[in-house]
């Protein structure tokens, strides 16, 4: 989400690499309304790994009806934040969504990349998903220096995840519960 100005209305910028291509075509078809143009690719050179890399991308136009999650979602200076009612906000279709674009399955569990929030928002999060669908989810460090973290739940946990979240799940994103796409 970007906001220029607090004078000026937010809009939601979707970016997927080749892989999930279809995922974002998906989104596209949700967000058509809110859009001028249609996805567009794009390439991104990655140095770091010394190869092109391409995306599928589209922007909604500004709009009022975006600043309300805005607000929600950022301090007034453009920090990301979990805001405090995020339990009225979580859903098993959130969460799926969530997923989909911030998870990963690794060989032991599913992880939900939440690098930029602070511990006290992890341990927010950590307490709704445990209150709200029962989860046992924990934090892991995912980057000591830059004092990052994820949100972890064991595989152990998977068949619980599975149920709350699958049917609102893209077929082409079950990888990330480590189901083959059907």
């Amino acid at each position: 989400m970007r906001r220029f100005s607090d004078k000026a209305n937010a809009r939601i910028v979707f970016r997927q690499g080749t892989k999930n291509a279809s995922y974002l075509l998906h989104l596209y078809a949700i967000f058509q309304e809110f859009v001028l143009t249609p996805p567009k690719w794009t390439k991104l050179d990655d140095k770091q790994k010394g190869k092109l890399r391409y995306s599928l991308s589209f922007t909604t136009l500004a709009l009022p009806c975006f600043n309300e999650l805005y607000e929600l979602f950022y301090t007034s200076t453009g920090k990301k934040i979990i805001p405090k009612n995020i339990a009225d906000l979580i859903t098993p279709v959130s969460l799926a969504y969530w997923i989909m674009d911030d998870g990963s399955f690794s060989g032991s569990g599913l992880k939900l990349h939440t690098n930029a929030f602070s511990i006290e928002e992890l341990k927010l999060l950590v307490e709704v998903m445990e209150n709200k669908f029962g989860l046992i989810v924990k934090i892991h460090i995912a980057n000591r220096k830059k004092l990052q973290n994820i949100l972890y739940i064991n595989k152990k946990q998977m068949p619980m995840v599975i149920e709350l979240v699958k049917k609102y799940m893209h077929p082409s994103m079950l990888y990330k519960l480590n189901i083959k796409c059907e």
